[in-house]
């Protein structure tokens, strides 16, 4: 048997599609997820409530440009970012992933 972490999971994700990756989780004060839409904007209610209420999701891009654009739109502990000024009480964590498995940016 063999348990893996969600990092984990997006490493060995990231390694067999050889695409980049972005790990995400989710931190909804009061359970007020709207608020993590805010601050995680490329999610949509429609699309990912799912995702958000699991906690947290690998999101597979298409390219580092696309996996960049996503990461800076990502409002975490570090609070508003240049590209998303949500100064919300909702934090995203993100975590980025070379296609290699590589652990390169993560927003504390």
């Amino acid at each position: 048997m063999k348990v893996l972490s969600g990092i984990e999971l997006a490493q060995t994700v990231a390694k067999t599609l050889k695409k980049p990756v972005l790990f995400v989780s989710f931190f909804a004060p009061d359970d007020d997820y709207a608020e993590v839409f805010k601050a995680a904007p490329y999610l949509t209610i429609k699309d990912h409530t799912q995702q958000v209420l699991d906690g947290g999701a690998v999101i597979v891009c298409d390219s580092v440009k696309e996996q960049e654009t996503l990461y800076w739109q990502t409002v975490g502990d570090d609070g508003p970012t240049k590209t998303n000024k949500y100064k919300g009480p909702a934090r995203v964590y993100a975590l980025t992933v070379s296609a290699l498995g590589e652990i390169l940016n993560e927003n504390t």
